[in-house]
């Protein structure tokens, strides 16, 4: 395998602020016994950073890691003298006779306002991303970020570790957090050796800003592994940029803790690169703020594998932990709201969708606790009521679905857009009337009557 380096490939220009953030929890740090400013919390220890000299952190894993040859200070000097050049080091970069582009390491120490960035990806995509608005109007970034006097504090769970507790009533709609990540990685990176890979990431949080390090080592992993892929693979989200599958870490969402039922949804808005919490529900004092990690539409044997599998624990949520005879009639439920979605998604003549249909699907959510998947039952009832030519009731459902869509989905998403338009004027939708014509003829009637 080989290093690849090309620092004449990387051209373009950005300019963007340099503020640093403090994050700050109930007047309390997210961040705990903080280190001096030239240092950065690596097991409970405060230890000399790489962002303010040219060492390197010894770890013992650190042979099992592939050498890059260049210094921080060589890679920001390098970086310094090409004109234009959109990040603070000259990229690393290791290819294989597999892969197309080389996997590099892209960094931008000031990124909304100074929390920076790292990349680990191709070229090709990584250029892709600097004409978002993030990159291009570093403006749109002005309302993230913000951590001061948030409506909740750090808590440690007995036997579920750390999570956040609302300090004050939240209601459905209010605002948890608007983060953007301080890395994202390219899930086709373990086409490399894994000491080439592992070496970019410790590259890339080497080149972070010193308080984003200290955010980064405050996360906490579940396995044994290297320390800082332990801590990645651990707390990212999935996302998708430009339809392309990627890995994001927003450290402090991580801190949210998992429910099958959660009171909070989130969406990834990809133009500014950010992350939205809301509450969906109300939320009161003393109160954890969850989210789920997995799909909580599946039965509960199901979501545990899957908890299990990729974030190394049981879930004790009260869902999962509930008597068996509750729990089967729960994924009873579940299995029922997806055979009902079955039926309002069929559009053909043969179609037994109703109104009717709709309403329980509703109420079974609503028994399940699924308040961010009412998105989706609103928006089958306000098609089905459409369908058969009730506006004032179509009305009703598509401004319902409107309001959770934008909280679990994001504001710029098709089922917004869609049930706008019909709460609007559901006279001009595509499902209005549509089975009016079905019904009549399956009555036997519309067709002269018997004689």
């Amino acid at each position: 395998m080989k290093t690849v380096t090309s620092f004449s490939l990387f051209g373009g220009a950005l300019a963007l602020s340099n503020q640093k953030v403090d994050i700050v929890a109930q007047q309390q740090p997210l961040l705990q016994n903080a280190c001096p400013s030239n240092s950065i919390l690596h097991n409970g220890e405060c230890q000399l950073s790489t962002y303010d000299t040219s060492s390197t952190i010894t770890l013992g894993y650190q042979s099992n890691i592939s050498h890059i040859t260049q210094t921080l200070e060589d890679s920001r000097e390098t970086a310094s003298r090409i004109k234009d050049f959109p990040w603070n080091f000259s990229p690393e970069c290791f290819s294989t006779e597999a892969t197309e582009e080389p996997y590099c390491v892209f960094s931008d120490q000031n990124f909304a306002s100074g929390r920076g960035i790292f990349i680990i990806t191709t070229k090709t995509l990584a250029y892709a991303m600097l004409e978002k608005d993030a990159f291009t109007r570093p403006e749109t970034l002005s309302r993230m970020n913000h951590f001061e006097n948030p409506p909740f504090y750090k808590h440690d769970f007995p036997g579920k570790g750390r999570g956040l507790v609302a300090n004050k009533t939240l209601q459905r709609g209010d605002q948890l957090f608007a983060s953007t990540p301080i890395l994202i990685t390219d899930p086709d990176l373990y086409d490399l050796p894994n000491s080439e890979r592992l070496a970019l990431m410790h590259r890339g949080i080497e080149t972070l800003p010193v308080a984003s390090q200290r955010v980064f080592w405050e996360l906490m992993g579940h396995t044994d592994d290297d320390p800082i892929d332990d801590r990645i693979n651990t707390n990212n989200f999935e996302i998708a940029i430009d339809g392309v599958s990627q890995s994001a870490l927003f450290p402090e969402i991580a801190m949210l803790n998992h429910d099958c039922r959660p009171n909070a949804a989130y969406f990834f808005d990809e133009e500014t690169l950010t992350h939205y919490i809301h509450a969906i529900k109300p939320i009161y004092p003393g109160e954890e703020i969850t989210i789920t990690y997995t799909n909580n539409e599946e039965e509960r044997s199901e979501r545990m594998r899957r908890l299990e599998k990729n974030w190394g624990f049981k879930c004790a949520c009260s869902t999962c932990t509930a008597h068996p005879h509750l729990v089967e009639e729960s994924d009873a439920r579940l299995k029922h709201i997806a055979a009902l979605q079955k039926v309002l998604d069929d559009w053909t003549p043969a179609s037994s969708a109703t109104p009717a249909v709709a309403e329980l699907l509703i109420s079974l959510m609503q028994q399940e606790r699924l308040e961010a998947s009412l998105s989706i039952g609103y928006k089958h009832a306000a098609e089905v009521y459409s369908s058969f030519g009730m506006k004032w009731e179509a009305v009703k459902y598509a401004k319902l679905s409107v309001e959770l869509s934008m909280l679990d989905k994001g504001w710029t998403d098709r089922d917004v857009w869609e049930m706008k338009k019909m709460g609007e004027n559901p006279e001009m939708s595509w499902s209005w009337q549509k089975r009016v014509g079905l019904v009549a003829k399956s009555a036997g009637c519309g067709c002269g009557g018997r004689h």
